[in-house]
């Protein structure tokens, strides 16, 4: 090869090299510090902005940083979808106040993907921790989450826990449907009573003679024995009228035998405006017509319970409970000489004068009830098998001219009570009343 030839090959490649070198610098150029490669956490100590650097993927900012996707504000993060405050979070969905029980799980833990407290918190729509129970609780399905909570589902009570449908006396009573008292809650017993609507009131005439007849055989006491009669009336504003409405009797047409009660002749001493009064009184003159104050007055339609006891020395007559009027004999009148008879309620054999109300829970005792007895009881029905119950009528039918004796003590021998009146369509008669009898029913 001629010298001009070699020197043109050797300019030649000389060029060459110089274009490779050039190609090749920059690549390794990028030595220095080991880099962290893809995610790495700085990238090279000169490849500040490289791939893998400081902000590039995987670096301090990036995705999978600090506060890239996955990091402590991204997703799954603190804040982030499933944290703290996210789905299923603390306050998130189903949180601390949320239908359910104490936690009925939540969507992920405290975590990525879940947060402090599940669907269904602390306070529920029926029970502290009823349905749906703390599932998922303090921590549940998500990273970093505990998967379930403190408790299984349906919790403590479950539906219808603490106050449900009907509270105390309604449908199905003090807590939740099903609960302790039913139906008909606490005022509510027989819908009946047995109406005098037949006989006049005031001064009217009480040609009907409307009443109640029940021979009580031995069973009545009689003579000087003890007992008690009680009943609820139902008593008008114009039923205030001595001797002339009279309430119950028995002991037989001869006056000195008898045992029965009407409306006093008086009215309430010291109040002009108030004939509420009754007059008490038995064939031995041991009676009271003075003008006693009963505590109600006689200005409003209302329900009384009456109760008259005998305890072999004095006479109480009760008025809602409480005694409101008592008698006893002087000299030689200190006891009574009851006559055998039937028992009318609602009418005076001896003057065919009658009530023209209600009645209803008519009693017959061959004891005297004590004046707590009477007190703790007179608003209450009996079970019927009390001692000393001898005769119980809680008129309750619904059609008919006869009315049961409730008392269900063994061997008692029921005594039915017959309605009667001067003809059939005057009879007594089955009713509901408007103004509910005011009883407390177990």
């Amino acid at each position: 090869m001629s010298s001009q030839s070699r020197m043109e090959s050797f300019a030649h490649r000389a060029l060459i090299g110089a274009v490779l070198g050039i190609l090749v610098l920059p690549a390794c150029s990028s030595k220095g510090s080991p880099a962290s490669g893809a995610g790495g956490s700085s990238g090279g100590s000169t490849g500040q902005g490289g791939s893998g650097g400081t902000s590039a993927t995987g670096g301090t900012s990036s995705s999978g940083g600090t506060t890239s996707a996955g990091g402590s504000t991204s997703s799954g993060g603190t804040t982030s979808s499933g944290g703290n405050t996210s789905s299923g979070g603390a306050t998130g969905s189903g949180g601390a106040t949320n239908a359910g029980g104490s936690g009925a799980g939540g969507s992920g833990g405290a975590g990525a993907g879940g947060g402090g407290a599940g669907s269904g918190g602390a306070t529920v729509k029926n029970d502290a921790s009823a349905n749906g129970g703390a599932t998922g609780g303090a921590s549940s399905v998500g990273t970093g989450g505990n998967l379930g909570g403190a408790s299984g589902k349906d919790g403590g009570p479950g539906t219808g826990g603490g106050s449900g449908t009907g509270g105390g006396p309604g449908t199905g009573g003090v807590s939740a449907t099903g609960g302790v008292t039913g139906t008909g809650g606490s005022s509510s017993c027989g819908s009946h009573v047995i109406s005098l609507s037949a006989n006049g009131t005031a001064s009217d005439s009480d040609s009907a003679q409307a009443h109640v007849e029940i021979d009580m055989k031995t069973d009545l006491p009689i003579a000087n024995s003890k007992r008690t009669v009680e009943f609820w009336a139902y008593i008008k504003t114009t039923d205030w009228v001595g001797e002339k409405n009279q309430i119950f009797y028995y002991g037989g047409s001869a006056s000195n035998g008898s045992f029965g009660l009407d409306f006093g002749t008086n009215n309430v001493t010291g109040s002009t405006t108030n004939h509420a009064t009754l007059n008490p009184f038995t064939g031995s003159d041991i009676r009271d017509d003075s003008g006693k104050d009963l505590g109600i007055t006689s200005s409003a339609d209302q329900w009384v319970h009456i109760a008259m006891t005998w305890d072999g020395t004095v006479l109480t007559t009760y008025v809602n409970g409480l005694p409101k009027i008592t008698a006893q004999g002087t000299g030689t009148a200190t006891t009574l000489n009851t006559a055998q008879s039937v028992v009318m309620i609602g009418c005076n054999p001896t003057n065919n004068n009658c009530f023209n109300g209600y009645y209803d829970e008519f009693r017959v005792w061959n004891v005297a009830r004590s004046a707590t007895e009477i007190k703790d009881n007179y608003n209450k029905p009996m079970t019927g098998n009390e001692t000393g119950l001898v005769g119980y009528w809680k008129f309750d039918e619904a059609s008919g001219t006869t009315v049961a004796d409730a008392v269900t003590t063994a061997g008692h021998t029921a005594h039915a009570g017959t309605l009667k009146a001067d003809s059939a369509a005057h009879n007594p008669t089955f009713v509901t009343p408007t103004t509910p009898l005011p009883l407390v029913c177990p």
